[in-house]
């Protein structure tokens, strides 16, 4: 009875403590609003970042490219993070933003492009984001 009660337990505690829990990601298309494809210089610079709903502003994940390979399918996830403890998976509600930097630089300045995802959480797929507003 000692064996078989061990094996239950064991069975127990491999099911209810996984190894390690699946790296978080988020996916979807990016694409440019026809309003804006003659403003945006086909080597312009596409950045796709993730960052938390709440909290702190640093991205989570990015993901770069250029207008010419627009539209595209993306994915980000926690081998994207800038950080180790900034992870998608730390977070519960995240944002995918993209934007085309007209200067080729991460920081965010008038005169770019911008599209952002509503509030999300890790996982979600078939995000459909829209480059449609010009960063004032």
């Amino acid at each position: 009875m000692n064996k078989f009660l061990s094996v239950v337990i064991a069975a127990i505690l491999f099911i209810a403590i996984p190894a390690h829990a699946a790296p978080a990601s988020v996916s979807g298309k990016v694409s440019l609003s026809p309003a804006l494809i003659g403003k945006a210089a086909p080597t312009d610079t596409v950045f796709i970042l993730a960052r938390a709903a709440q909290g702190p502003r640093m991205p989570l994940a990015v993901f770069r490219k250029q207008v010419k390979d627009l539209p595209l399918e993306f994915t980000l996830d926690d081998s994207m993070a800038m950080q180790p403890q900034m992870k998608l998976s730390n977070f519960d509600q995240i944002v995918v933003a993209a934007r085309v930097s007209k200067s080729g630089g991460a920081m965010s300045q008038a005169g770019d492009f911008e599209g952002v995802s509503a509030t999300v959480k890790p996982g979600a797929k078939g995000l459909n984001i829209v480059i449609d507003t010009i960063v004032k």
